[in-house]
């Protein structure tokens, strides 16, 4: 572990510094093992030389996300995914370089449909591990504002009467 490792909270702009994409908030999650980023649209097609192509929309739809973008990769890998109540489902992991504070990372995503959650990403403990410490008392996104800023009319939290 390293001696010096980047503080952060539990919701943090990300930035995808290869698609152009800046700030899109991101919930820090300790108890998810995998990263997942907002994904609806997205095929899988092969090559006339036999390799396997995925082609996904990356934020489209998400009311956080005022950018999002279409991606091709031959790199990407099926996953099955099981939540805390032991439902599993298959997604697709890719690797996104992403943008936190100062640093730039390349690590894996699965592709979800996060549409009815705030955070268009979730960044699990596979990617904070051995890279952030978590002050769970901080947070560099305010739930409040964006539920405001982007017109959500989600149920309201515990969490979000914790923020000013």
């Amino acid at each position: 572990m390293s001696k010096y490792q980047m503080v952060i909270g539990r919701g943090e702009p990300v930035t995808f510094p290869d698609l152009d994409i800046h700030d899109v908030p991101a919930k820090t999650d300790t108890g998810a093992y995998r990263s997942a980023v907002h994904c609806t649209k997205f095929k899988v097609t092969t090559r006339e030389d036999g390799t396997e192509v995925l082609k996904y929309s990356l934020f489209t739809g998400h009311p956080c996300a005022t950018e999002s973008e279409e991606v091709e990769t031959a790199d990407f890998k099926r996953v099955v995914i099981a939540n805390s109540f032991g439902h599993e489902e298959e997604r697709y992991e890719v690797r996104l370089r992403v943008k936190i504070g100062p640093k730039i990372f390349i690590t894996p995503f699965t592709l979800a449909n996060r549409g009815k959650k705030i955070y268009p990403i979730l960044l699990g403990r596979k990617f904070i591990r051995g890279r952030f410490l978590v002050d769970v008392r901080d947070s560099n996104i305010n739930r409040k504002m964006l539920k405001e800023r982007y017109g959500i009319a989600l149920p309201e939290d515990e969490e979000a009467n914790d923020e000013d």
